[in-house]
């Protein structure tokens, strides 16, 4: 691979004229521009983009960590970042956790080691001692809640989310309510979790532990926590559920085993997720696609030294349809 001095050499001109003609500067004769971008063709120079992004500092790149790039909400989520990052001319680079504590530590590195300009932490499972430290490093935004002090925060309301759900299901009479959720372990599993059984608690709800479930993602295990539930001797007549696809895997076992919805089991879930509107099912609207745009254009503009808040909440809405 080419470089400077043997573009200087063929073009008869020294370092300090090839890389004003490069970096696009003034004060260089014609005639040795020409030749310097003659020698530039010829020997097919390619720019080494890392020395150029170390000596700017920048590398006008986001990072950004999720669990599943193919879950509905986290695709919508880079979605909405990948729109903001396209308005201030920065590349976005995608990290699949899979919610493994050491895959986040080794994209943490990026950041570390400057290879990514800012972090943005669509779910994270790990501690909040780790993000403070990382946080000394560069700049993160996370979306959803976290107890550190030291990084931005866009999320939604999800304490009012569960309680749009129980408080729908509680008008309709049910008092038996289950609750099936994604990682128990994230910013917003903890919180929908702990959120939910206070409201059991303080609404006097009847609870029995096998009705809880978690690691919950797909239509698949939908399916099976249906099963589970359909074969208890005393099951819930409604469940909240943490996903609009999980929700709609209930709904599909429960029909095929020709129990009523709403009727005979109640189901509500969280997303609105185009499948939502397919079966018909009531869910707890998040704007996600906004929550990315606003949590990169928060990043940029912490990066660029501009006044911005620490926290953004955004809220939720519940979207009435025939299963709930």
């Amino acid at each position: 691979m080419s470089n400077i001095t043997e573009i200087a050499k063929k073009a008869k001109v020294s370092r300090t004229t090839v890389s004003r003609v490069l970096n696009n500067q003034p004060y260089v004769k014609p005639e040795k521009k020409d030749a310097v971008l003659k020698a530039v063709e010829e020997l097919k120079y390619v720019p080494n983009w890392n020395a150029i992004n170390l000596s700017k500092g920048r590398t006008n790149v986001f990072g950004v960590i999720v669990p599943k790039i193919n879950h509905p909400f986290f695709s919508n989520l880079v979605e909405g970042i990948g729109k903001e990052c396209n308005k201030h001319n920065y590349s976005l680079l995608v990290h699949q956790t899979n919610n493994d504590p050491k895959k986040e530590l080794e994209f943490f590195n990026m950041l570390k080691y400057k290879l990514i300009d800012g972090l943005i932490l669509g779910s994270s499972i790990s501690p909040v001692s780790i993000i403070d430290e990382l946080s000394y490093f560069g700049k993160i935004v996370s979306c959803e809640f976290s107890e550190s002090k030291k990084v931005a925060k866009v999320f939604v309301n999800h304490e009012s989310g569960i309680k749009l759900a129980v408080d729908h299901l509680k008008s309709q009479g049910h008092q038996e309510i289950g609750l099936c959720m994604g990682n128990p372990r994230s910013g917003v599993g903890v919180t929908r979790k702990k959120s939910f059984f206070y409201l059991q608690k303080e609404s006097g709800l009847i609870w029995r532990d096998d009705w809880y479930f978690d690691e919950k993602y797909t239509i698949e295990d939908g399916i099976d926590v249906a099963k589970t539930i359909l074969a208890q001797s005393s099951r819930p007549t409604a469940m909240v559920v943490g996903s609009d696809q999980v929700a709609a895997g209930i709904i599909y076992e429960a029909k095929k085993q020709g129990i009523k919805i709403p009727q005979e089991l109640t189901v509500i879930g969280f997303d609105n997720q185009p499948i939502s509107k397919v079966v018909e099912l009531t869910t707890i609207n998040q704007p996600i696609i906004e929550i990315g745009e606003t949590a990169a254009n928060l990043l940029y503009r912490i990066i660029d030294n501009q006044e911005v808040p620490s926290v953004i909440t955004l809220e939720l809405e519940l979207i009435k349809r025939k299963s709930a």
